[in-house]
């Protein structure tokens, strides 16, 4: 489906079922999910990576590596202002089998239903413009500190969540979220370096 003719989505429930649409059986390649979003929407871009961390999928070997990698090429374009992403064709073709990602948006659908009552526009200059840049240099450095976090069992599951928060705070324009996303970059900070270094 072109990314053109898609409307873009304002929450966390609308996210998951085009990502659910997304594809056909068998397996699931990054481009279908990315073109059942739209390659105009850096917040659920930025939202979908961080919730299938946070998905029993982030116990898959390596899983947290390739995310960090599209998280990564994902927040570079968003601080250097386009507005259409681009993947290369290696990362495109990269696949899911559609039985785990079914298993992961089970998971995450009841979350998002809460979810969604709870986040709304407000503060929303944080999650715009000069700050919408910003919460990519975040969203950079979160997943630069990933790859080595991998060697944890689930410890990427907090990078996760925070990029999650960050994508959704662009995606509902609530600036509240992005605020919360930022402390909880805080908690990965501390527990990357003890982790690494201590």
């Amino acid at each position: 489906m072109s990314d053109q003719r898609l409307g873009e989505a304002h929450t966390m429930k609308e996210v998951l079922d085009r990502v659910s649409d997304a594809g056909a059986e068998g397996t699931v390649s990054v481009e279908d999910i990315l073109n059942s979003i739209g390659r105009r929407s850096f917040g659920p871009l930025l939202l979908v990576p961080g919730l299938l961390l946070v998905s029993p999928l982030s116990g898959v070997p390596g899983f947290g590596t390739a995310m960090a990698l599209i998280v990564f090429l994902f927040a570079v374009q968003l601080v250097a202002g386009r507005h259409r992403v681009w993947l290369p064709q290696f990362m495109l073709r990269r696949s899911i089998p559609r039985d785990k990602l079914d298993s992961a948006m089970r998971f995450l659908k009841p979350a998002a239903r809460t979810v969604d009552k709870l986040v709304h526009p407000r503060l929303s200059f944080l999650a715009e413009g000069v700050f919408g840049r910003l919460i990519g240099l975040v969203c950079l450095f979160i997943a630069f500190i990933m790859p080595p976090l991998e060697f944890v069992p689930f410890a990427n599951t907090t990078s996760g969540a925070a990029i999650a928060l960050f994508g959704l705070s662009l995606t509902a324009r609530d600036g509240l979220v992005g605020a919360l996303a930022l402390i909880a970059t805080g908690g990965i900070v501390y527990f990357g370096y003890t982790t690494l270094f201590m």
